[in-house]
């Protein structure tokens, strides 16, 4: 389904999602239980759960839509999935910074199951003809760690590679939830990698700053032990590949 609306403006935020802003107030949206299933302009229905639409010649799978109130207006988010905790905490075993994996263009997510494979670092990205991005892949299997390479949809590909052995224990630690606990060195080569510094939320969860701490009081509505991790720990479900979520379907 090709979107067409003069008086919406939709822009690709990276990968997995997509904005639509401009003249939203058109939008209707259809709820059940709180969440958004739907998206209906004048004409009819835009946007539904489930579906795949094409923004700027790139397909998204409509799987969450979030209406995002702010003070100078109201805009919409449409996304494939959320950013996996691995993503964030496990990518960055592999080396290299943000830029390298594609980040911002053909990563989808990072997962530490796949359907046939466990403890590992699996990464899933959207197919490309961009040379670049076909230079890159071969990289990737060159990688030390490469165990390897599969399409689980002809939109996608995925890399599996081993654990890095020097980082098995900040792996199970951040399976068991425990950021505050990965190695000292661990933390600041993830804190390079994501071009952060000790004051974003990334620093304030991995060395338990006290700013976050009094966030997550004031939103829980109670006091939290010292000793608290100030990021729950991972849904495991959440970070295993899941192939319905990630299968775009045909065009409307």
């Amino acid at each position: 389904m090709a979107v067409k609306c003069d008086e919406l403006i939709y822009t690709p935020i990276d990968a997995l999602s997509f904005r639509i802003s401009g003249s939203t107030h058109t939008l209707t949206p259809n709820l059940k239980n709180k969440i958004i299933q739907s998206l209906e302009g004048p004409d009819g229905t835009i946007f539904s759960l489930g579906t795949t639409v094409e923004i700027k010649k790139r397909k998204y799978k409509v799987n969450i839509i979030e209406e995002i109130a702010t003070r100078k207006g109201m805009y919409y988010i449409i996304s494939i999935a959320k950013r996996t905790k691995s993503s964030t905490f496990l990518l960055p075993m592999l080396g290299g910074r943000r830029a390298l994996y594609f980040w911002n263009t053909f990563l989808l997510n990072c997962f530490i199951k796949t359907e046939e494979d466990e403890d590992c670092i699996a990464l899933l990205y959207r197919w490309s003809s961009d040379p670049l991005y076909l230079k890159f892949e071969k990289a990737l299997t060159k990688f030390r760690s490469f165990r390897r390479r599969y399409d689980p949809s002809p939109n996608c590909v995925m890399f599996v590679f081993d654990i890095p052995k020097k980082h098995l224990r900040n792996y199970k630690k951040f399976i068991d939830g425990q950021y505050s606990k990965l190695s000292k060195t661990y933390k600041f080569t993830l804190l390079e990698f994501h071009d952060k510094d000790l004051q974003d939320v990334i620093g304030q969860i991995l060395f338990r700053a006290e700013k976050r701490k009094h966030t997550l009081e004031k939103k829980l509505g109670e006091e939290l032990p010292e000793d608290s991790e100030l990021l729950s720990i991972i849904d495991v479900k959440k970070e295993t590949y899941n192939s319905e979520t990630y299968n775009f379907k045909k065009l409307i």
